[in-house]
C-alpha cells in the first residue's frame, strides 16, 4: 500500500523530485498541504533553497504566508536556512515581511540572529519592522547581538534600530561579551551609562564578567565608575564579589571608592581570591572591619575554607577572638566546619580554644560534630576535657551517655575528671548504666583506679540502683561482680 498523496507529494518535494512534484501538482495534489509536522511544500522548498521547487509551488497557488508548525512561515524558514534568493522570491509574491511565530519572533529577527546582512537588508527594504519585540522582549538588534553579529548590529543601528529597546542594547552585549558589537555601540553613541531594570549600569554587568577589555571600552566611552544599582552597590563592589583584582585596581583608577558603610575586606576574602585580599590590604582597608553580619575577613574566609588568606590576613594583624553578631570567632567556625588546618593556623595565633559561645566552644562542636580527629587536634593543643553542657553535663558524661567508647578513652587520657558531678548529682559511671552501655561501664571501672563505683545521686541512686531500675541487667550483674552496692 502506497503513501496517502500528500505525504508521498512532501516526500517528493524533500527529496527535490521536481518532474514528479510537477505531475502530482497535475494530478490534483494539494500544494498546502502540510505534513506530520505540519510543514508545507513551500516551507520545505524555501528550506532547501530550491527556486525552482520553490516557484513550481508558487505557481500552483501555494500560500506564502501559511503558517506551520510553532506557526513559522516560509519566509522565516528560509531567513533561518539564510536562503536569500528564495526570500527575494517569496517578496515579490507578497510575503508578509512583520508576521510573528508562536514566539512573537520575525522573519527580521531570524535573519539578525543568523547574521544574513542581506537578507536583513532586503526585509528592510520590503518593510520589516526594525524595532518589534518577540515574547521575550529581544529585538532584531539583541538577536544579532546575542549572535555576536557586529555586521548586522551596525546595519540595524544605521536603519534607526532603538539601542535601548527590550534588554538594551549595551548590557546585552556586555553580558553575552560580544566586544564587536559593544564597539558598534558606542561607535554609534549608545549611553555607558544606561541602567537596566535592577539599575544596573553596562560597567556594573562588565565588572561581573571578569572582562577587563570591556570594563576599559566602556570607561574610555565615559562610563561613570562611581554609579550605584538598586540595591546601592557599586561596579567596585561587584568585582570584589567577583574576586577580580584587576577589575578592581583599574575601576579604582577611574574614580571608584570604596563604600563608607561597609568593609568590603569580608567580600574580598569569600571571593577566594588572595591577590584581591593583599591588593586591597595595600589600599589600606580596615583588616579587622566588619561586614553587616558583624564578620571580619578573617571570619569569612575561616568559612569558606581559604587557607592562604587566613595565612594571610594573620600575618597582616589580623585579630583571632573577634566575635562576629552570632558570638562567633573564627576559632568556633573552623570547628563547625571541621577546617582542622585553619584551626592549628589560629591557634598558632593564640586564639581561645575554650572560648564559649552560650555554651559552645571549639571541642564542645567537634564532639556533636563528631570530627574525630579534631577533637584530637584540640585536646592535643590544650582544650579543657572537663567543659560541661547544659545542666552540668561534662563531655565524659555525654561520651558515656552515648557508649562513645572512643570518645571516653581520649577524655580520660586527657585527665577528664571522671567522678564530676552535673547539677543532678550524676556521675558518667551513671549515664553510662543508665543506657545499658555495659562496655562503657567497663571501660570506666578498668581504666580508672580512683572511680567512686558506690556514688550516689542527688536522689541517693548509685550507678547499680540505676541499672536495675532500667533493667539493664547486664550492667548490674558486671557491677555486682566488681563490687558495687545499691
Amino acid at each position: 500500500m502506497g503513501l496517502p498523496i500528500d505525504l508521498a507529494f512532501c516526500q517528493a518535494i524533500r527529496q527535490q523530485e521536481i518532474g514528479t512534484v510537477r505531475l502530482m501538482l497535475e494530478k490534483g495534489a494539494d500544494v498546502n498541504c502540510v505534513d506530520g509536522d505540519r510543514t508545507s511544500p513551500l516551507m520545505y522548498a524555501s528550506q532547501l533553497g530550491n527556486l525552482d521547487l520553490v516557484n513550481l509551488c508558487l505557481e500552483f497557488g501555494a500560500a506564502p504566508d501559511l503558517p506551520g508548525r510553532h506557526g513559522l512561515t516560509a519566509l522565516m524558514v528560509a531567513a533561518m536556512a539564510q536562503q536569500e534568493r528564495v526570500v527575494d522570491k517569496l517578496l515579490s509574491v507578497g510575503a508578509s515581511v512583520n508576521l510573528v511565530n508562536e514566539d512573537g519572533t520575525t522573519a527580521l529577527m531570524v535573519a539578525a540572529y543568523k547574521g544574513s546582512k542581506a537578507i536583513v537588508e532586503k526585509l528592510l527594504a520590503a518593510g520589516a519592522t526594525i524595532n518589534q519585540s518577540d515574547q521575550d522582549q529581544d529585538t532584531a538588534l539583541n538577536l544579532a547581538i546575542q549572535g555576536r553579529h557586529p555586521d548586522v548590529v551596525r546595519l540595524l543601528l544605521e536603519k534607526g534600530a532603538n539601542p535601548y529597546q527590550g534588554h538594551g542594547g549595551l548590557v546585552l552585549a556586555v553580558s553575552e561579551q560580544a566586544i564587536a558589537c559593544l564597539e558598534v555601540l558606542l561607535e554609534f553613541g549608545a549611553n555607558p551609562n544606561l541602567p537596566s531594570g535592577d539599575g544596573r549600569t553596562p560597567l556594573m554587568h562588565a565588572a561581573m564578567t571578569g572582562n577587563i577589555e570591556i570594563v576599559e571600552l566602556l570607561l574610555t566611552a565615559g562610563a561613570q565608575a562611581t554609579f550605584s544599582d538598586l540595591d546601592g552597590d557599586t561596579a567596585l563592589i561587584l568585582a570584589i564579589e567577583q574576586g577580580d583584582e584587576a577589575i578592581a585596581e583599574r575601576l579604582l583608577a577611574a574614580g571608584a571608592t570604596f563604600p563608607e558603610t561597609e568593609n568590603v575586606l569580608p567580600l574580598a576574602a569569600m571571593s577566594g581570591s588572595l591577590k584581591l585580599v593583599q591588593f586591597l590590604l595595600s589600599r589600606s582597608l580596615a583588616i579587622n572591619g566588619k561586614d553587616d553580619a558583624g564578620d571580619t575577613a578573617l571570619h569569612v574566609a575561616t568559612l569558606e575554607g581559604h587557607g592562604d588568606i587566613v595565612s594571610c590576613l594573620l600575618k597582616n594583624g589580623a585579630k583571632v577572638d573577634l566575635v562576629n553578631d552570632q558570638g562567633d570567632t573564627p576559632l568556633l567556625i573552623a570547628a563547625y566546619q571541621n577546617h582542622q588546618a585553619i584551626a592549628q593556623q589560629l591557634l598558632d595565633r593564640g586564639a581561645d580554644i575554650n572560648f564559649s559561645n552560650d555554651g559552645e566552644t571549639t571541642l564542645t562542636i567537634a564532639i556533636k560534630e563528631q570530627y574525630e580527629q579534631l577533637i584530637n587536634i584540640l585536646i592535643d593543643r590544650g582544650a579543657d576535657p572537663n567543659q560541661k553542657l547544659a545542666k552540668g553535663k561534662t563531655l565524659l558524661m555525654q561520651a558515656a551517655d552515648k557508649g562513645n567508647l572512643g570518645l571516653m578513652n581520649t577524655l580520660i587520657a586527657a585527665e577528664a575528671d571522671v567522678n564530676a558531678r552535673d547539677d543532678f548529682g550524676a556521675t558518667p559511671l551513671m549515664w553510662a548504666a543508665h543506657r545499658g552501655f555495659i562496655d562503657a561501664v567497663a571501660l570506666l571501672l578498668d581504666r580508672v583506679s580512683e572511680l567512686d563505683l558506690n556514688a550516689t545521686n542527688q536522689r541517693g541512686d548509685t550507678a547499680l540502683k540505676i541499672a536495675q531500675f532500667n533493667k539493664c541487667d547486664a550492667v548490674v550483674t558486671f557491677l555486682k561482680q566488681k563490687g558495687a552496692s545499691s
